[in-house]
């Protein structure tokens, strides 16, 4: 089993940012983490698999952070997702990482 992680430095421009992660096969999403620069601002991340199906997104659950957003998961992954954020109260860089099993 090998974990590895996914560096993310992003900075939001019109409410959002994005990018596409490396070809999984057989991988597990472990933990997400994303801060932004500042600790009141809201915004909802979100992973879109090639399918456009999203096994996270938390402006359709209602569950949208302030600040960090730390969400451990075991999501399978295969194929290439689409990482990013919507709806940010802010134009400022966030900074995280996804934990990836293989």
């Amino acid at each position: 089993m090998l974990i590895y992680a996914i560096e993310i430095s992003k900075t939001a421009v019109s409410g959002s940012w994005s990018f596409n992660t490396p070809k999984f096969d057989n991988a597990i999403l472990k933990q997400v983490i994303l801060k932004a620069t500042t600790a009141t601002t809201t915004f909802d991340p979100y992973l879109t698999d090639d399918h456009n199906n999203k096994p996270l997104d938390t402006s359709v659950s209602g569950n949208t952070p302030t600040g960090t957003f730390n969400k451990e998961c075991d999501i399978p992954l295969k194929g290439i997702y689409t990482v990013g954020i919507v709806n940010s109260s802010a134009e400022e860089a966030y900074t995280g990482r996804l934990l990836i099993q293989e």
